[in-house]
């Protein structure tokens, strides 16, 4: 599920934030990225998005938990998963279009138990 970001009903789309099933180290998990476009950037938007992500996720018995790999050098967003009660588990390296990528691995339990 990727939805788009609108913070104005009438406005246009600031970005999209989406969880996901994919395969991770052998295990099916579900991640999570955001996106904000620079003129959106820093109003408090992507924070908004992700509160409402995660509420809608917790409501939602398919999904366990949600894992985020930011990039190291994301300061912004390595802050949200902070914020938002995300641990860190590792560091880790992606081969992404013929790069490498060093991300930060963080999962976010969603059971309210």
């Amino acid at each position: 599920m990727v939805l788009k970001i609108v913070p104005e009903p009438s406005g246009p789309a600031a970005g999209a934030i989406g969880i996901w099933e994919t395969e991770h180290q052998g295990a099916q998990i579900h991640e999570t990225g955001w996106m904000v476009l620079p003129e959106f950037q820093g109003r408090g938007i992507a924070s908004a998005a992700l509160a409402l992500l995660i509420e809608r996720a917790r409501s939602d018995p398919t999904f366990g938990a949600m894992h985020a790999f930011p990039a190291v050098t994301n300061a912004p967003s390595n802050t949200l998963c902070r914020k938002f009660g995300f641990s860190l588990l590792e560091e880790e390296e992606f081969k992404f279009r013929g790069r490498t990528l060093r991300c930060n691995h963080w999962v976010l339990e969603l059971a309210t138990g």
